[in-house]
């Protein structure tokens, strides 16, 4: 049994290897929608950049800024800078979670199928096919490395090194400050420490916690609060919470049942929920562990690292935050299970639908993404003058989105900076935008071409799905 489950670990090893080149190739296709145009990742040309290092209204990630800089200093290396980090970020925790599962002491197969899940689970898609997702990649690096400290280093360093990772998981993103208290609730659960550390270590812990607000809130600040965030709808929640569940615990291709122009390919989607089912089968076999502290412990830290994004907002990129956790559960249960070939078998099927998923959601990132750069190119044709001031006029979408996966002309476009972008940066050197309905009067749509003019706008540029519509100045000096 032991020769089996060291060839079944080495299978899964050598998949992961082989796959990466391509998985990486396939991210580099991806270009900039809605999100990845406009947050502190992407080239930032701001004269007083290093404002940007500061807290910003609900935001404080310095590491963000840093590749905005970098990015403005050469704007070419933006977007395949951050996929590149993003993929190289994702691989670090994909084996993290490998470490964590070897302390654990879980046995081959289930470190395999912990490690393996992580690494091709559509929970990871909304992160790994961005490029505004190093914050959350990163975040989840640190905190999974803070969990591999607490439970391998000993004495006064381990303090201090947990200490750092935390501080710089919360500098990643905010959600970070979260691995403050979950090491040892983590280690108590698995038996390693007792009742009496458990209690000086979340003291510790929220140490940090009150140390990164106490620093935080005697910095400066700038910007406003996101918006999304002082809003709230229980009935939108609880669908983001259903989601999350069935993206972390199912590889079923949901966007075929719920995305409209997607439903062409509802059977791919009740595919994808037949192979996965014998997987979540085996699990649900295993219901008499998941009263133990082990289980408990881990749906606890779970809970804690995703709370930040149940209270504000919880989206499909989001869904990664918790998935770490999520892992070593379902690599505890494996652990419990006995040792047959059935959930081999079921994991196997479940991996096959985990890639038909991903084959998908990539396809689709991809294609609805080059919308951006086609519509910049056509701007830039039916431009007779390198605007210095333009005024992007969008008309609304009737074609619904779904996530990063499927993004209208507009996302793709992102309010005209896609044409900044493919003109290095040069021109236009300012962009307004405005979001218009799509029964919006001819008369209305004039008026508003005449108030950007008046305004010393040098052309408007009307966005209607993939369609572009150049209108320049009749007076604009050259």
């Amino acid at each position: 049994m032991r020769k089996i489950e060291l060839k079944y670990h080495h299978y899964l090893y050598l998949v992961i290897l082989f796959t990466a080149p391509l998985l990486l190739w396939g991210i580099l296709q991806i270009l900039p929608t809605f999100d990845d145009w406009n947050t502190l990742s992407s080239p930032n040309f701001d004269a007083d950049w290093t404002k940007y290092f500061l807290p910003l209204g609900s935001f404080w990630r310095p590491f963000d800024a840093t590749f905005g800089y970098i990015s403005a200093q050469n704007y070419q290396l933006f977007p395949n800078l951050n996929h590149i980090c993003i993929f190289i970020g994702h691989l670090i925790n994909t084996f993290l979670v490998y470490q964590i599962t070897s302390l654990l002491k879980f046995n081959q197969l289930s470190r395999s199928i912990a490690t393996t899940l992580f690494y091709l689970s559509p929970c990871t898609l909304a992160t790994v096919l961005a490029c505004d997702s190093l914050n959350q990649t990163y975040s989840q690096l640190w905190g999974l490395l803070t969990i591999w400290i607490y439970l391998s280093v000993d004495g006064r360093k381990k303090y201090m090194l947990w200490l750092g990772t935390v501080i710089i998981a919360a500098l990643a993103k905010e959600n970070g400050l979260a691995w403050a208290v979950v090491p040892p609730i983590f280690a108590y659960g698995f038996r390693l420490i007792s009742v009496r550390r458990l209690r000086k270590d979340i003291l510790f812990g929220l140490s940090i916690a009150i140390l990164y607000a106490v620093v935080r809130l005697s910095l400066p600040q700038y910007g406003d609060y996101n918006p999304d965030y002082q809003t709230f709808s229980l009935v939108r929640r609880l669908q983001e919470i259903a989601m999350l569940f069935v993206n972390t615990f199912f590889a079923i291709d949901i966007m075929s049942f719920v995305h409209q122009p997607s439903r062409t390919l509802l059977p791919l989607g009740i595919i994808t929920f037949i192979l996965s089912i014998p997987f979540i089968y085996a699990l649900l076999r295993t219901n008499k562990y998941w009263k133990t502290r082990e289980f408990m412990s881990l749906i606890v830290c779970a809970l804690i690292v995703v709370s930040p994004n149940l209270l504000l907002s919880l989206s499909m990129m989001n869904a990664y935050a918790p998935l770490g956790m999520f892992a070593v559960l379902i690599g505890y249960l494996v652990n419990t299970m006995h040792k047959n070939l059935f959930p081999k078998v079921a994991f196997s099927l479940y991996i096959i639908s985990a890639i038909i998923v991903a084959t998908h959601y990539w396809y689709s990132s991809w294609k609805t993404s080059l919308t951006g750069q086609e519509l910049a190119q056509e701007v830039i044709r039916k431009s007779k003058y390198k605007a210095a001031k333009a005024y992007c006029l969008q008309i609304e979408s009737n074609i619904p989105k779904f996530s990063s996966f499927y993004v209208t002309a507009n996302d793709a476009f992102g309010w005209g900076i896609a044409v900044m972008h493919e003109t290095g940066y040069q021109w236009p050197q300012e962009l307004k935008d405005t979001t218009i309905q799509q029964n919006t009067k001819p008369k209305e749509i004039q008026r508003i071409i005449q108030h950007a003019f008046n305004k010393g706008y040098d052309c408007v540029w009307i966005v209607d799905n993939a369609e572009v519509q150049v209108i320049e100045k009749p007076d604009f000096n050259r």
